[in-house]
């Protein structure tokens, strides 16, 4: 028995000194002459309008760091490393970061004020089977469509399964907050139609059948609600982006099918700024377009690829009240961060 306590502190003392040691080691100047350039779009002369900041691939990426008690029981039980493997759809509210993960079938959230990590679900009865979209209300509920279990499940913010949406989707997959009205947008992709919920799970109002004339879908896919209430969906297989105002009403489209600049081949993720630029995901083009409200393209950044800035089948975006850019780099398993720096 003794032998057997001497051998674990020994262990321990080993991981605690390695761990010192690689906090206490600075890159080299060698090692820091070979740092990238800061990546920014469009190129030079041009003013910058978007700048790259970094990639998430895991919890350290963003200062999170394992507890001591964490890495120890990894060392002997071979926990896994929390890393995102299939992002799909994104949203931030305050300090907390939330991923969903189809590969995994779970959400990973991010409190980077408390530098503490959650995975969703915690037990068998928050269970997920193919999240897609993720919102968050001002109380820290997460609420997760899962196209496959045909609901939206509503966690508290410990991770704790509180209550779920089920009745009438058929493929729920886009889903987005109106934090002005305390409202919920659940986009449902083979329904070709909107469901609106008060935030306790209740039905609202509902818009939207399937065909090409304005207020019509063709398989929508994402939803974003920007401050002021305007909703925007993008509408998949018409190859157009629609915008609603708070009422629910069409006020505008653009988009159309090509493989062009400012075209759309297949339009996912949709988010817009501070200043009411429309950001919009396109998977195919690996690349995120950006567009005025009367479908004017204003810029591209984003191509194939897995270096710092390029894209293998993007999905989702989400855009904060600080004009942080977040884009869930599907196949290349990360989350990239970018800033809209401004028009000025």
């Amino acid at each position: 028995m003794k032998d057997i306590k001497k051998n674990l502190l020994i262990v321990v003392l080993s991981f605690i000194a390695i761990n010192l040691s690689s906090c206490s080691v600075t890159p080299s100047k060698e090692t820091e002459s070979f740092a990238k350039p800061p990546l920014f779009w469009p190129l030079p002369p041009e003013p910058p309008k978007i700048k790259y900041i970094k990639s998430i691939e895991r919890p350290d990426d963003l200062g999170i760091k394992k507890s001591f008690f964490a890495k120890l029981v990894k060392i002997f039980i071979g926990e896994s490393v929390a890393r995102i493997a299939k992002p799909y759809g994104i949203t931030k509210v305050n300090d907390r970061l939330a991923v969903t993960d189809t590969a995994k079938r779970m959400v990973h959230v991010f409190d980077m004020k408390t530098g503490k990590y959650l995975e969703i679900p915690k037990d068998e009865e928050g269970k997920l089977s193919s999240p897609i979209g993720v919102a968050m209300d001002g109380e820290g509920r997460i609420y997760v469509a899962d196209s496959q279990l045909q609901r939206v499940n509503i966690y508290n913010d410990d991770g704790k399964l509180i209550n779920f949406i089920k009745g009438g989707f058929a493929r729920p997959t886009g889903v987005a907050i109106d934090r002005n009205k305390g409202l919920l947008y659940v986009l449902d992709t083979l329904l070709h139609q909107v469901f609106i919920f008060d935030l306790k799970g209740v039905l609202k109002d509902q818009f939207g059948e399937r065909g090409r004339d304005d207020g019509e879908f063709n398989f929508p896919t994402s939803i974003f609600v920007d401050k002021d209430g305007f909703i925007y969906i993008t509408d998949s297989m018409n190859f157009r982006i629609q915008i609603f105002d708070k009422d629910h009403s069409f006020i505008g489209k653009f988009g159309r099918q090509g493989d062009g600049s400012g075209d759309f081949s297949n339009p996912k993720g949709v988010a817009v700024d501070s200043e009411g630029n429309i950001y919009v995901v396109d998977t195919l083009f690996d690349a995120v377009q950006i567009f005025d409200r009367e479908g004017r393209l204003l810029l591209s950044f984003g191509r194939s690829g897995n270096d710092n800035g390029e894209f293998w089948l993007p999905s989702g975006i989400f855009i904060d009240d600080t004009d942080t850019i977040y884009v869930a780099d599907s196949y290349n398993s990360r989350v990239q961060v970018f800033k809209f720096l401004g028009s000025e």
